[in-house]
């Protein structure tokens, strides 16, 4: 067994062990042909020569028998093919010879076509058919190797018929063919086998040509589920999936296990498919009708529900191999995050992260800092104090970077006004931690030239006293929220001088940041999503708009300002969900800063904390703008 397993291939266990038992079929099938292999001259011709290599070589592995060594013995055959069925016409004019040895030699010429036709047929089945079923694992030099071979062999093989059958080739190659032909010579028992292979022969043909042929990429454009139906759905997702017809209504649908009534109405007037999921099932159950619905409809999906399903998710996602794209943030407890940043590679290898902020509000800022090129195009760059206003490439802003010199202070405000969406303010699901809080430290994280440590920073925590009654919350009490307002700042002395207020329920609503340069400054509003870079001693440079392209702001109206995020998605779905060496989401940036806020929010030991705010009431309330403000 032995050197017979070094002739021919033995079956992979697997190929014939189906799970706790064996196929008997493909048990006998795959065996019987590793023997009938082992009576093929060019199997021991393989041996032979890679016993030869490897003592030359003084090689342990098995040595390659390159296709065009295979190719060489062919068309040998071919030629003999050629030769014994010529040999009746050669015998004629050959003179003096005795007719025992022309008897012997015809006799030989057609045992050995008996063996090489034999040999030719497996060639034929093994290569074009089973060893894919056979060998576990197998590498082949090209994808024609076999395929560019089949002509020659199969000219062989009707050669060597002709030989053995003592008939014309074209009488051969006709009844194969299944073509009319006169005077047929051959049995119909010949005629039968040899049109039965003709048939299976052209089956395999077709099958490899298709094979063979690669697939030409197609430009469509997919179904897509969006899972949710919050007001980030309804007033952002879906808006700027439908603008400029980048989808069509008909190739969205919404799932969810709670779809308010006029929400409802309007899906059905805009021609949305929307699926309620029973809302009595537990979270996995829930899961899985909705992968379940996906899976029915559409090639892609978007998740944007609450914070606390979204590893259910993108684990359910990953495993069915669906691309995706999901809501900010990633995750919200330590566990969960200690998942992702363990296998984050392979949970989000087809995942695609969104950020509000830094993809979208702050996308100026971004390009500045990465100059990622996906996001040029979105972006119009201008300078501003030249006589003629002109467009800067990534190399000036490069150039301009340089120039700003080190980085001195970062002021952020972030206050937004009343927030009805009671989940996104709850202690238990992070609340304004990790609902808002984790924009400003996502842009702190990128632009600050060290390691961003919160447990630094100075903290101060506070919650509207009368936010039941602002929520109309029947059920939950005061205790149960965290805090809605948070003043973070650096300690004296700090080499970068950082201000951060974040707060929901306040009078005014205003978003900004303000970056403070040893030679310019910088001011990103992130409403008007608009970068204004000044640097005197920058030159023709000395001051830089860079703004999100007219087109897009003039939709950002209250709840607009998806555009830029879900064109990127729309980039990613045209990918097919592959990433090239530089992503454009999020990930796995957010990975770090919800690691870094996750082990404040543990390790915070101040007056104040998230969990346990200073309550004021509205007056006192109202006043934290008026410092927020001085930041500024």
């Amino acid at each position: 067994m032995g050197l017979f397993s070094k002739v021919s291939t033995k079956p992979h266990f697997e190929s014939y062990s189906w799970g706790k038992h064996r196929s008997i079929f493909a048990t006998v099938t795959y065996w019987l042909v590793f023997v009938l292999r082992i009576f093929s001259p060019l199997q021991w011709i393989k041996l032979i020569f890679r016993k030869t290599q490897a003592a030359r070589n003084d090689e342990k592995e098995r040595v390659d028998f390159h296709a065009m060594h295979s190719e060489i013995y062919l068309l040998v055959i071919l030629f003999l093919s050629l030769a014994f069925y010529s040999l009746p016409s050669i015998t004629l004019v050959l003179p003096n010879m005795s007719e025992v040895f022309l008897q012997n030699l015809q006799l030989g010429a057609r045992y050995v076509s008996m063996l090489l036709l034999f040999e030719s047929v497996m060639w034929v089945l093994y290569y074009m058919l089973l060893r894919i079923l056979i060998e576990k694992h197998l590498s082949i030099f090209n994808e024609a190797e076999y395929f560019i071979a089949l002509p020659f062999v199969l000219a062989t093989q009707l050669f060597f018929l002709a030989s053995i059958l003592g008939v014309s080739v074209s009488e051969v190659l006709a009844i194969a063919m299944n073509l009319n032909f006169i005077e047929y010579k051959t049995t119909g028992i010949q005629q039968l086998a040899i049109g039965t292979f003709g048939y299976i022969y052209t089956a395999l043909i077709i099958a490899n040509i298709i094979n063979l042929i690669p697939a030409i990429p197609v430009g469509r454009r997919p179904n897509i589920t969006i899972v949710g139906a919050g007001d980030v759905v309804r007033y952002r997702m879906l808006p700027a999936l439908l603008a400029n017809k980048l989808y069509l209504p008909s190739q969205i649908a919404i799932v969810s296990d709670g779809i308010e009534g006029d929400f409802l109405q309007q899906l059905k007037k805009d021609g949305v498919t929307f699926e309620e999921v029973k809302p009595n099932l537990n979270a996995a159950e829930k899961i899985q009708e909705v992968i379940k619905f996906i899976k029915k409809r559409s090639s892609y999906a978007v998740v944007a529900t609450p914070t606390a399903s979204h590893l259910g998710y993108v684990a359910a996602l990953a495993k069915e191999g669906i691309v995706f794209g999901i809501e900010k943030p990633l995750a919200a407890t330590a566990s969960e995050l200690a998942m992702f940043q363990k296998n984050g590679n392979s949970l989000m290898q087809n995942g695609f992260l969104f950020s509000y902020y830094w993809l979208e509000k702050a996308l100026p800022l971004n390009y500045f800092f990465s100059l990622n090129p996906q996001y040029q195009r979105f972006l119009d760059i201008t300078v501003t104090n030249a006589s003629e206003q002109r467009t800067v490439d990534a190399d000036a802003l490069a150039y301009l970077r340089i120039q700003l010199g080190k980085l001195k202070s970062a002021d952020i405000v972030f206050l937004e006004g009343k927030d009805s969406r009671e989940w996104s303010l709850l202690k238990e699901t992070g609340g304004l931690f990790f609902e808002t809080l984790i924009h400003p430290v996502t842009l702190l994280n990128h632009v600050l030239e060290q390691p961003l440590h919160l447990s630094e920073l100075e903290a101060d925590w506070y919650l509207l006293d009368n936010l039941p009654n602002e929520l109309n919350s029947k059920v939950r009490k005061l205790n149960d929220f965290g805090a809605t307002y948070v003043s973070l700042r650096s300690k004296v002395g700090a080499d970068c001088a950082i201000q951060v207020c974040v707060g929901k329920y306040m009078p005014t609503k205003t978003r900004s940041m303000k970056l403070t340069f040893e030679h310019g400054s910088l001011h990103m509003d992130l409403d008007a999503r608009v970068c204004t870079i000044t640097c005197p001693q920058a030159g023709a440079l000395q001051g830089v708009t860079i703004k999100v392209c007219s087109d897009l702001s003039n939709r950002d109206k209250q709840w607009a300002g998806y555009d830029v995020q879900m064109t990127l998605f729309d980039s990613f779905v045209r990918d097919q969900g592959y990433w090239s060496a530089l992503r454009y989401d999020d990930y796995p940036n957010q990975v770090e800063v919800l690691s870094a806020m996750i082990q404040w929010l543990k390790t915070d030991e101040g007056p104040t904390h998230f969990y346990r705010p200073k309550v004021l009431n509205r007056k006192e309330y109202n006043a934290l703008e008026c410092s927020a403000g001085k930041s500024e």
